[in-house]
């Protein structure tokens, strides 16, 4: 009895101490992977590097419903065919509330960001995703619909971009002309993106 007590009490301490607690400010800050996501396409043969986390654009539809909202999400990407680097921004368009603010309700071709004092036009690319190089959708939100609209650009552009103090979104001959809000921030990641290529 005694033996069982002291191997209990043991793994007690063990236990204890390699679950150390962390300290506060390590606590509350959220943990990232400090390198883009990267990968071998085992469909298109391609290597694909992603930001970690999407840019978040919003704008408020109070028309529709209390706290309702278009979002736009923003997956920076580079895909590398033997040392040739494209860098591609994806855009998912969709609402949580009522499913005519999604991805088919804008025919707009031109992606309009307003990065501090620029207005930055990025045409749609008419390729599919598996034409760029990536077989599957990245970081796509749970609740969108269908395929993301591809905008070809550079990678001094994903630099300013992410530098930008200020930054909104507008898509040119969308029925709603108000632009969209920066709601979660991803400057960081595009910023790592553009500096790891």
């Amino acid at each position: 009895m005694r033996k069982l007590l002291l191997i209990l009490v043991s793994l007690c301490l063990v236990c204890c101490k390699a679950t150390a607690p962390q300290r506060p400010h390590e606590a509350s800050r959220p943990r990232e992977p400090p390198h883009p996501s990267e990968y071998l396409d085992p469909v298109t043969a391609a290597m694909v590097s992603s930001v970690t986390a999407p840019m978040i654009f919003a704008r408020a539809h109070p028309d529709v419903a209390a706290n309702a909202r278009q979002y736009a999400n923003i997956v920076g990407a580079s895909v590398n065919r033997s040392g040739h680097y494209e860098y591609v921004l994806l855009v998912y368009l969709w609402s949580t509330v009522d499913s005519r603010l999604g991805a088919g309700a804008h025919p707009g071709e031109t992606l309009l960001l307003l990065a501090d004092d620029r207005a930055i036009r990025i045409q749609r690319d008419g390729r599919s995703l598996r034409e760029v190089g990536i077989a599957k959708p990245l970081l796509a939100p749970l609740h969108t619909r269908g395929p993301p609209r591809i905008y070809k650009t550079d990678r001094a552009t994903l630099q300013f971009i992410s530098t930008a103090l200020h930054l909104r979104l507008q898509l040119e001959g969308d029925q709603d002309a108000r632009p969209f809000d920066l709601w979660k921030d991803g400057r960081r990641q595009l910023g790592q993106l553009a500096a790891a290529n």
